[in-house]
């Protein structure tokens, strides 16, 4: 009987500590089963990108990688995107590190998935990987469904780089905030912050009061277009992920 209780008592044991390092993620959704887009063929093209990061892995090692969509695809660094924004200020941010971007235009939570699983955090070993991720799943998703995507996200970098620190970055604000899309963001968050907040190997941040006001609307002088930082807002940026990097790196 002894054996038995013991039996128990460790069995739930392990549940619970399953419980606070592993978020649930419900699988089968569209934003947790890995497919390739080319939504943003117009200015890239997305194949080629994926080809060019696995060829950039080969005889690259960098320190920080930044795993995203257009906001950090068109931002700065290599592999080298058709424009960059605000390339003096990536130059900044990130002075005295090796970084990568694996930004994609006009990815979703389901195009990351799929990027990872195909080679893109292979053969590298950074100390820090940031993930901004699921802005453009905010028109089509539920705000769970996001979570969900967002959480298989972090789940899957962690399991190919273990050892890498994970910097996750809440969903920004957008100039174009009409509902339901305001409350979609906020409950994604919160939900980011609820489920993923305490995980050892994991930071949440979010950086989306900085972009508004004190009455709570977005600051449209720090966008370029609806979704976009301009060059001023990607200095706020900048400097709140600077500060972020040295706490977790130091």
């Amino acid at each position: 009987m002894r054996k038995f209780n013991l039996f128990i008592i460790t069995a739930v044991a392990l549940v619970l500590a399953g419980c606070a390092t592993n978020p649930e993620i419900h699988q089968g959704l569209v934003t947790t089963t890995p497919v390739p887009q080319n939504r943003d063929h117009a200015i890239y093209d997305w194949p080629t990108r994926h080809a060019a990061v696995l060829e950039y892995n080969r005889t690259h090692q960098p320190e920080i990688v930044l795993i995203g969509d257009s906001i950090i695809h068109y931002w700065g660094g290599e592999p080298v995107a058709p424009k960059a924004w605000a390339a003096d200020v990536w130059q900044r941010t990130f002075a005295g590190w090796s970084v990568e971007n694996l930004g994609f235009g006009w990815d979703r939570t389901e195009n990351v998935l799929w990027r990872i699983d195909h080679g893109e955090l292979a053969g590298t070993s950074p100390k820090l990987i940031i993930i901004k991720i699921g802005t453009n799943n905010t028109g089509l998703n539920s705000a769970d469904d996001i979570a969900d995507g967002i959480a298989a996200v972090c789940v899957r970098v962690h399991e190919v780089q273990p050892r890498a620190k994970i910097l996750l970055l809440g969903i920004l604000p957008r100039r174009d905030e009409v509902p339901p899309r305001p409350v979609i963001t906020g409950r994604v968050n919160e939900l980011l912050q609820a489920r993923l907040g305490k995980i050892s190997w994991l930071c949440y941040r979010d950086f989306g009061p900085a972009f508004r006001h004190p009455d709570g609307r977005v600051n449209a002088a720090l966008f370029g277009d609806h979704v976009h930082p301009n060059h001023a807002g990607y200095e706020l940026l900048g400097k709140l992920l600077h500060e972020q990097i040295v706490q977790i790196l130091n």
